[in-house]
């Protein structure tokens, strides 16, 4: 009779191959399910992150304008914000850091000063929508941006003397006329969509806003100035924010 030597290795290595085998295939699925997700649904993973220096909440809207109009006269926004609870702010930075450093020179006078973030979903393309429309969306949606990090630069060179007054209400001009064309084409081409309402509602606030500007030069003071801007500013970045989860 012939003999026969059981080989382990030849064994070990028969009975893991479909094992590894079968653990590629399913990882190769996976990742391609994942990437199918993120196509078709982007907006689970992408925000719009605005942020506020944020002095302190209230249950009560008295309690909350009594701090606001302190803050006001302090050269902050004084902004009065309630979803649910009245947060008094004093000041909107497109960058985290930024308002993390305020907040802490901030602490040892308002100890509870912090960051309130404000997320937003960002604009994909809209079915229901023409070529021209969603275009028109993405214009206006991009001259807001543009227009927040316009009025903040100005804000910041007015506060630190880079520009005077003067300059700085010619540059406030020039950029209302900039967004008034953007504002004009939206509502051009949503102007017989009802769907689209509430969009159009919060693109007014925004506009009127920027109209605000023209206010400004019937102040004297440049602390009223540099107030009423950030205040305006602020307006600005909320209005937007629900426009952009309005679609």
């Amino acid at each position: 009779m012939q003999s026969y030597e059981f080989d382990y290795y030849q064994y070990r290595k028969k009975i893991n191959t479909p094992k590894k085998t079968n653990f590629f295939l399913l990882s190769f699925f996976i990742l391609i399910l994942l990437g199918v997700a993120m196509f078709f649904y982007p907006n689970a993973s992408a925000k719009n992150e605005y942020y506020f220096v944020e002095i302190n909440s209230f249950l009560s809207y008295s309690e909350a304008n009594d701090l606001a109009n302190t803050i006001s006269a302090l050269n902050g926004a004084g902004y009065v914000y309630y979803d649910g609870t009245y947060r008094v702010f004093a000041s909107f930075y497109p960058r985290k850091k930024d308002a993390e450093s305020v907040c802490e020179n901030l602490k040892s006078d308002y100890p509870t000063v912090t960051i309130y973030t404000l997320e937003c979903n960002k604009f994909y393309k809209l079915n229901d929508l023409s070529n021209d429309q969603n275009k028109c969306v993405e214009n206006l949606l991009s001259a807001n941006h543009n227009l927040i990090n316009a009025v903040y630069k100005c804000i910041i060179n007015f506060d630190t003397n880079e520009i005077n007054v003067n300059e700085l209400l010619l540059n406030l001009k020039n950029l209302k006329s900039d967004y008034q064309k953007f504002s004009d084409d939206f509502f051009e081409q949503f102007n017989t969509n009802s769907k689209y309402n509430k969009a159009k509602k919060y693109v007014a606030k925004i506009e009127s806003a920027t109209n605000f500007f023209d206010e400004l030069k019937k102040e004297e003071n440049d602390h009223i100035v540099s107030q009423k801007l950030k205040y305006t500013l602020i307006d600005i970045v909320i209005n937007h924010s629900i426009l952009l989860n309005s679609f």
